[in-house]
């Protein structure tokens, strides 16, 4: 898996917070496509996922992260989703084919690309963006992009 860096626009998303590990953050997915779909904002975003903390220095119980929405500008939080920019700029990007599960090594393979590298990272978090749907795409041909952050 290649990684690629990408000068990025900023990317506005609604969001619903997560605690727990990053690998059950699907319960607010489906609390937050609940919000989403109502509203007519499903049909052309793309699902993000925010990771605020480091697994390797928080304990799973207590990670924090963000299951989002890729929405427009006239889109506006309420009392249940709050609306934020993720920042653009440099960032390395991966792109992971395959089920969800591979993820985690995804991820290891792009640190471990970073560490080689003379890159560096920023301080802002990573995320995913998930470019077709869980539920109507075969786990195989799932495609998600990683992104970190760089100076």
């Amino acid at each position: 898996m290649p990684v690629v860096i990408q000068d990025r626009a900023p990317t506005r998303i609604a969001y619903l917070p997560h605690r727990g590990p990053y690998n059950q953050i699907g319960a607010a997915f489906k609390r937050l496509y609940a919000w989403a779909i109502p509203r007519g904002l499903a049909r052309d975003g793309l699902g993000v996922a925010v990771f605020l903390d480091d697994v390797r220095a928080v304990a799973p119980e207590a990670l924090r992260s963000e299951a989002g929405l890729t929405v427009g500008p006239k889109v506006t939080g309420d009392d249940e989703v709050a609306v934020r920019e993720l920042p653009g700029g440099r960032h390395a990007m991966l792109l992971f084919a395959g089920p969800y599960p591979g993820l985690s090594a995804a991820w290891s393979e792009l640190s471990g690309w970073l560490a080689a590298s003379s890159e560096k990272a920023a301080d802002a978090p990573g995320f995913e963006i998930y470019l077709n749907d869980p539920y109507d795409t075969a786990p195989e041909d799932l495609l998600t992009e990683l992104y970190r952050p760089l100076k």
